[in-house]
């Protein structure tokens, strides 16, 4: 599988690696004005660099760009809050659907969620390389295309892609289950592999 350096992501995913990153750094509303002004000089999510990073990236996701591999692994080498990362990277996918689709995947019909499922397939396969399938009752995914993820502290890119995969299928497919992170290559599997079986609602007779 290629990971070269000329092989392209999104840039939803450092954008979202780094909004995470300065949402946890954000001090607390205590009242300790000065205190909370030294603190913050010292974390790293309120650095003005990151900031401007935050910016760039933003502009970037607005025009659909992509950016080199390269690029990428540093943040996540970096940034070590991988599961809310995760779940900002589907939302901006998610948002990035044409308006038609959303609106047609937002009812609560079967066709709606069919629908759905087959874009959240879609942009798990470019936004994180990963194969979903999509079924009434179960998921599952496979990494198939590593690109940044290879880098990323232990257990971490794993983290991302779970709750990547989770929210993109909360949000389009109507599908309430976390993803079971079942295979590892951390662990010695050959590929990463996930499933989560569907939630559904209870009936009451």
């Amino acid at each position: 599988m290629s990971t070269g350096a000329d092989e392209q992501v999104s840039a939803i995913l450092p954008l979202s690696l780094l909004e995470a990153l300065r949402n946890l750094d954000r001090p607390v509303e205590d009242g300790l004005d000065e205190l909370s002004r030294e603190v913050v000089s010292k974390r790293l999510g309120l650095n003005p660099t990151v900031s401007a990073q935050i910016a760039r990236y933003h502009y970037l996701t607005r025009m659909s760009r992509t950016l080199p591999v390269r690029e990428v692994r540093p943040v996540f080498q970096l940034v070590d809050r991988h599961a809310d990362a995760g779940r900002r990277a589907a939302r901006y996918a998610a948002r990035s659907l044409p308006l038609g689709w959303r609106v047609l995947i937002g009812g609560p019909s079967t066709l709606g969620q069919r629908v759905g499922g087959g874009r959240a397939c879609l942009l798990a396969a470019r936004l994180l390389g990963v194969d979903l399938k999509v079924g009434r009752l179960k998921a599952e995914a496979e990494l198939v295309r590593p690109g940044p993820m290879t880098t990323a502290p232990e257990g971490g890119a794993c983290a991302f892609v779970a709750a990547s995969l989770s929210e993109l299928l909360r949000l389009l497919a109507g599908f309430e289950g976390a993803m079971i992170h079942s295979e590892c290559r951390a662990h010695g599997a050959e590929r990463c592999r996930w499933s989560a079986d569907r939630v559904l609602p209870e009936v009451s007779y």
